[in-house]
């Protein structure tokens, strides 16, 4: 089946708030933008009951209410003890469908235990007077500052707990002279409240993700750090990049140039779809030239989690090796939701379905640890010194079988069923048959193939290039990932 497709474009001189818009439309063309939520939780005006547990002075980071007087659903709560009681009552995620005044209660078997000393706790809550995110707007954003950010949520299986994945988008860097750049983070919840309040009965820090930490968020307990707070002055430091130092977005020409998001919405699945910026008016002899990061967030469909108990949070960028390279390959580096570095570490969200599937110990700072995998793809016209680590795809070389087999069998030019990443067993996620790897070997040297350049297999197969890795030299030859349009 045949994508669709679509590009929005910036002209010359474009702002960092621009890209941030310019994804804000694309989510609107894809249908991802959640519809609106109203009556989310910003505060408490009372609470009362906890009981005496010990001398203990425990934090109980994501409490769900029990019952409710009201309709509203989602809210959670910080408890903690100081000598056994209650001491703090703060809102967590702010839930929605709330109404002002709404009576809610904690069950003593969440805050420590009623066979310990611990009982209910009733809360009456507060609630925003305003309605949050829009189906052709972002959930919660800040266009303005050095930093501009939006909060995307997509909206997976509305009835799990977990079926709304927020992702996070933040310019880094950029104007006339350097490359733009991004960072992306996910979470499971976000709270959009723009007012901070750390005292006891606040909501904490403004524009932050919400949850448990290390389930939700990779490290700290929320009310104790800041740093998953979305401002327009600093960087959110729960980040991750494209595998280069950068999420870059355009060329050392900054905003000299056009920029183009082109966005491929798949035909078979369609909470599937690939983002890749571009700046085609900049001048090049090779694709990578003025083609960037391409990538694919990990919001589509599937049945093999359960979303009331995990949220799917990652990111897949598709980064070909750059230039007229002698090894033409294509890497899949997979960051798993809520990634973020440290000086110290680098971890992700435990709660994030494809964290079983990275082999960390979510601590220590080496590469070994780090809450990404990479697969590799090199091209069959040219053998990599490191086939174990840049394995070609589908090859078959007939001239060294003992037995050979005809011609035809040793090459496969496309390749469907892509994993969404090889290192993944059993791989929780193919790639739907619309988007593929091709090698291919043109007989003309120097061919400079562009993003939305056509290969056409049969006269009712035919795909677009949206990136890759090849060489110019005697001919022009590599790998490249398509979708097909016809």
């Amino acid at each position: 089946m045949a994508i669709a497709q679509t590009a929005i474009t910036r002209a010359v001189g474009f702002g960092r708030s621009d890209v941030i818009t310019q994804l804000e439309q694309g989510f609107t063309w894809l249908g991802w933008h959640g519809s609106t939520r109203t009556g989310i939780v910003t505060g408490i005006s009372a609470y009362s009951g906890g009981g005496t547990v010990g001398s203990s002075n425990d934090t109980y980071e994501d409490v769900r209410q029990s019952t409710s007087t009201g309709i509203g659903t989602g809210a959670s709560f910080y408890i903690t003890r100081s000598s056994g009681s209650v001491n703090v009552v703060a809102v967590n995620r702010p839930g929605f469908g709330y109404t002002n005044g709404e009576y809610v209660t904690l069950s003593a078997n969440d805050i420590g235990g009623s066979g310990n000393g611990a009982v209910a706790i009733g809360i009456t809550v507060r609630i925003s007077p305003v309605g949050y995110g829009s189906t052709n707007a972002f959930y919660d954003f800040d266009k303005s500052g050095t930093y501009p950010w939006g909060v995307l949520r997509n909206t997976i299986q509305s009835n799990k707990r977990y079926g709304n994945t927020y992702n996070g988008f933040q310019i880094t860097s950029g104007d006339a002279s350097s490359s733009y750049s991004m960072n992306i983070t996910s979470g499971s919840d976000f709270h959009p409240w723009d007012t901070t309040n750390t005292s006891n009965r606040g909501n904490y820090y403004a524009n932050r993700f919400a949850g448990r930490s290390t389930l939700d968020v990779p490290v700290y307990s929320l009310p104790n750090s800041n740093i998953y707070q979305y401002d327009s002055s600093s960087i959110i430091d729960s980040s991750i990049s494209d595998g280069y130092g950068n999420f870059t977005l355009t060329g050392t020409v900054g905003n000299t140039y056009a920029l183009k998001l082109s966005i491929f919405k798949s035909g078979l699945d369609p909470n599937f779809a690939v983002f890749s910026f571009s700046q085609p008016t900049l001048s090049s002899t090779i694709l990578s030239e003025n083609t960037f990061s391409t990538f694919f967030l990990h919001d589509f469909t599937t049945n093999i989690w359960d979303l009331n108990e995990l949220f799917l949070g990652g990111v897949t960028f598709i980064n070909p090796t750059t230039g007229n390279t002698v090894t033409p390959t294509l890497e899949f580096r997979s960051w798993i939701g809520g990634s973020t570095f440290y000086s110290f570490g680098a971890y992700s969200s435990v709660r994030c379905a494809e964290f079983g599937y990275i082999q960390t110990n979510n601590s220590s700072g080496t590469s070994l640890n780090s809450p990404y995998i990479i697969t590799s793809y090199s091209s069959n016209a040219y053998k990599h010194s490191k086939p174990d680590i840049y394995p070609r795809i589908y090859y078959r070389n007939n001239t060294l079988d003992s037995v050979p087999v005809g011609s035809n069998s040793n090459f496969n030019a496309v390749i469907k069923g892509i994993p969404l990443n090889a290192q993944m067993v059993p791989c929780p996620y193919y790639l739907p048959d619309d988007f593929v790897l091709i090698d291919f070997d043109y007989a003309t040297p120097a061919a400079n193939i562009q993003q939305g350049d056509t290969i056409t297999i049969s006269g009712s197969e035919v795909y677009t290039v949206i990136t890759g890795s090849y060489n110019q030299t005697t001919r022009t030859r590599g790998i490249l990932f398509c979708a097909r349009t016809v």
